[in-house]
């Protein structure tokens, strides 16, 4: 993962002539930023002098101009801006206003911003500015504690410790303009506001980038961050990782991959041997920043990406080793269009670039989870070639074609208000969401927190693997399938547990398209014929042998097809009660979906009987069930008792579109 970061980052670096300060600042993490307010600082007679704040809108530009890069033990900066963190207030109403009585007395000119003391959401938004700008000058506090003495000339007339006097003598001022400022921000402004610090000169404000000595200060305090680890120098001679040079190295690594917080997890036990378990040059930690800001640039929406909680990457890395410049210059000047059929994301359309490229790179993808300033990898996929990712998309979409996830049928099975094919599915006019491949996969792999389904862990492992072309457990795939049709089952909801009815063939179907799960393969050469299933009119069991053929690897044994019909059959008979009785009372009948051979061969001649009760029946399907029943025990069944479940649920909610193929209903 790291070389072909630092791969990409290199080929960028020089393709686009990146400077030192340009590579250390991290424009990637201002993405959301919409507003930043500036603190204004005048050169007068050899001083700077304090001459105001106002607020200006920040873009994209601007992030190279102002000097942002955070350290990861989040205190201060590697130079004076930040992003303003938004405190929350908690407690009851007579606490807050508690606070809010001592905070006038900090501040007597508060009435500048106040409203009357009862309206207790404008106090809540008085108490978060103020909170919010003075953690903000304990983090400049801190910054010039640490490089005050360490960057400024002897005669005090360096331009930082200027600063500090200004700051210093004028601070309670600069803090109040400041709260005044931020408090007039919108609520959507507030989040991610950048401030920074600008320098006056006659008629011209400088941005920290564009003040010489600012642009000295951020690039030291920079480099330093990369060896300077837990107060401990950690940086020696050696041989760098990545290009194999022998130079001063240092734990340079972007990404937290590792920590030496407690000395048990240091090289040797000693802290400033840290640099020895991943030894990295000054010139490759750089291009591995430019590498790591390129891919997480949402700005632009290069290679980083959500999904459902988690984040990911996707990482071309170049099997030759050689940077394809037009294979760059696609994926940075790209349209971002709404992919809402895309395999993880609608932001995905690297993936429609990539797919249609030779094999000359291959992909890696890392799923993680952002924990502070580290990041916990949840699942690490490598060498995905184009090849392979074509075939994912093109077999994914091809399952749309079949006739079951068409329109007409899928109205019949959903209802009237649905329009569309499947995977652009629209419910009374409103898209159904997670219809990609990770929202499906999502539906069944989950973990419940407050009562509501979330995206776990066990979803990006199917497609972990599903990205590797690995082989899936059929019977752990299936188990999952039929708990969360069981769950819905279980609430009566019924209309989602026809939807993930069809969720759930459509994903077996993509997986076997995709060989990735095998087929239980029925090997008996020839079946014994049943003289009964001669009596059967071809044409009453056309549509459901056509079925079967259309999705003949989910249906390879007759077992599978004899619970599936007799699914269908009770589907029939529960229409015919609801018809009637506006009641569904054999539903308590199929044991909530946890079904077995023994439950299943019961329920047939129960089925029977209760049609016969209401003067209703099926013969072909009937037939049918028992042909198939004959061939199972002739056999042998194969399928286990989730199987069975999972075939009932899917005839059972299905089966609407099978009305009509055998006749009308009567005897």
């Amino acid at each position: 993962m790291l070389m072909a970061i630092k791969e990409l980052g290199e080929y960028i670096r020089e393709s686009k002539n990146l400077d030192d300060v340009q590579i250390l600042t991290e424009s990637s993490k201002l993405a959301n930023t919409k507003k930043m307010i500036c603190v204004v600082f005048k050169t007068e007679n050899d001083r700077l002098v304090f001459d105001g704040v106002h607020i200006e809108d920040f873009d994209y530009e601007k992030a190279r101009k102002i000097l942002y890069r955070s350290f990861r033990h989040g205190r201060y900066n590697a130079f004076l801006t930040s992003i303003l963190t938004q405190r929350k207030i908690r407690g009851t109403e007579e606490t807050i206003k508690n606070e809010f009585e001592k905070i006038k007395e900090k501040y007597p000119n508060i009435n500048e911003i106040s409203v009357k003391n009862t309206d207790i959401n404008r106090i809540k938004e008085i108490i978060n500015a103020i909170l919010t700008v003075e953690n903000l000058k304990n983090k400049w506090d801190l910054w010039f504690n640490q490089y005050l003495d360490k960057f400024s000339n002897n005669d005090g007339s360096s331009l930082i410790k200027l600063l500090k006097n200004e700051i210093d003598k004028r601070g309670k001022e600069i803090l109040w303009e400041i709260i005044k400022k931020y408090d007039e921000l919108g609520k959507e402004d507030r989040p991610n506001c950048v401030i920074t610090i600008k320098i006056k000169e006659g008629g011209n404000e400088k941005y920290p980038a564009e003040v010489q000595e600012f642009l000295e200060v951020f690039r030291k305090a920079s480099i330093e961050d990369l060896y300077s680890k837990h107060g401990i120098i950690a940086k020696g001679r050696g041989i760098c990782a990545f290009c194999g040079k022998e130079d001063e190295v240092m734990p340079a690594s972007p990404f937290a991959v590792f920590t030496v917080k407690k000395i048990g997890f240091a090289y040797d036990f000693n802290r400033q041997n840290s640099w020895k378990q991943l030894p990295i040059c000054e010139k490759c930690a750089l291009d591995l920043q430019v590498g790591k800001e390129w891919i997480m640039d949402k700005e632009r929406l290069n290679l980083s990406f959500t999904l459902y909680g988690y984040q990911y990457f996707v990482i071309p890395n170049f099997v030759f080793k050689e940077v394809s410049e037009e294979i760059i210059t696609e994926i940075e000047f790209r349209k971002s269009e709404d992919y809402r059929d895309g395999l993880l994301n609608a932001e995905e359309d690297i993936l429609e670039i990539i797919k249609e490229r030779k094999d000359v790179l291959n992909l890696i993808f890392i799923f993680y989870e952002p924990k502070q300033q580290f990041f916990d990898i949840i699942r690490y996929v490598e060498e995905v070639p184009p090849s392979w990712i074509k075939k994912v998309y093109d077999t994914f979409r091809s399952v749309t074609r079949k006739n079951l996830f068409k329109e007409e049928q899928l109205k019949t099975i959903l209802g009237e208000k649905w329009s569309g094919d499947f995977i652009k599915g629209m419910r009374d006019g409103k898209a159904v969401s997670k219809l990609n491949l990770a929202g499906m996969i999502g539906d069944f792999f989950y973990r419940m927190e407050k009562k509501r389904k979330s995206f776990d862990k066990s979803s990006l492992n199917i497609l972990g693997d599903i990205l590797e072309a690995k082989q899936i457990d059929k019977m752990y795939f299936i188990k999952h399938l039929i708990e969360a049709i069981r769950e819905e089952h279980e609430k009566g909801n019924e209309w989602n547990e026809k939807l993930l009815s069809l969720k759930s063939l459509y994903l077996l179907d993509f997986l076997f398209g995709l060989d990735l799960i095998s087929l239980d393969h029925f090997r008996v050469e020839k079946f014994r014929e049943v003289k009964l299933m001669e009596e059967t009119k071809v044409k009453d069991s056309k549509m459901v042998e056509n079925f079967f053929s259309e999705f003949s690897r989910a249906f390879d044994t007759p077992d599978k097809k004899a619970v599936f019909l007799e699914g269908i059959l009770v589907s029939f008979l529960l229409d015919i009660q609801y018809a009637k009785r506006k009641d569904t009372p054999f539903r308590k009948k199929l044991h909530g979906l946890k079904l077995n051979r023994r439950l299943i061969k019961r329920l047939f001649p129960e089925i029977i009987e209760k049609l016969r009760q209401y003067d209703a029946g099926y013969p072909w399907l009937e037939t049918l069930i028992s042909k198939y029943f004959v061939e199972a025990d002739e056999s042998g069944w194969v399928i286990s008792d989730d199987e069975i479940s999972y075939y009932f649920a899917l005839g059972l909610n299905l089966g609407r579109i099978f009305k009509g193929s055998g006749g009308d209903g009567n005897e």
